[in-house]
């Protein structure tokens, strides 16, 4: 078994790699650290040839992801090197490069970009206490990492525009 731990827990047993997020006191707020603690993880599962499936889920009774840790914004130099860290480490692309099928395990808060790491899996379970959420438009923002493509091929257009230009809470 392999196990290794920072803001993301890889594991691998018998054939199945886990990677939980892990922030439970912030209900797995995705921040900094955690974009590149995944990317790292993606890539170790991507070249670990005992994992044949993955499963991504959040740690803690919360929540899978409560998206963005507001607490973060604005600290980066600028947006340039902000955007330059981005494309070095482009998490998103990452998750599309997985050569092995990803089930997202959700429960809980499952916002912003809890969902959108949930719609780039190949397969979502989610529990019944599940609140989906996208709050960016709320905050002045857009939903950056893709997740106005992805929920729409998920979901639909319109219901995707729903919960995007709303904030609606789906339970």
């Amino acid at each position: 078994m392999v196990r290794i731990e920072s803001s993301v827990v890889y594991e691998c047993d018998r054939g199945i790699a886990t990677m939980t997020l892990n922030r439970p006191d912030q209900i797995n707020a995705f921040n900094v650290a955690m974009r590149d603690d995944l990317y790292q993880m993606i890539r170790l599962l991507n070249d670990d040839p005992t994992a044949k499936v993955a499963i991504i889920k959040g740690s803690g009774p919360k929540g899978f992801c409560a998206g963005a840790d507001l607490s973060e914004f604005g600290t980066a130099p600028s947006q340039v090197i902000a955007r330059s860290v981005r494309w070095e480490r482009d998490l998103w692309g990452m998750f599309l490069s997985i050569r092995k099928p990803v089930i997202a395990s959700l429960h809980g808060y499952v916002i912003g970009s809890g969902i959108e790491i949930a719609a780039l899996c190949d397969i979502r379970v989610a529990a019944d206490n599940c609140q989906f959420r996208m709050p960016e438009v709320a905050l002045g923002m857009i939903p950056a990492a893709g997740g106005t493509q992805t929920l729409a091929r998920l979901v639909g257009v319109a219901r995707a525009l729903d919960m995007i230009l709303t904030n609606k809470s789906i339970q």
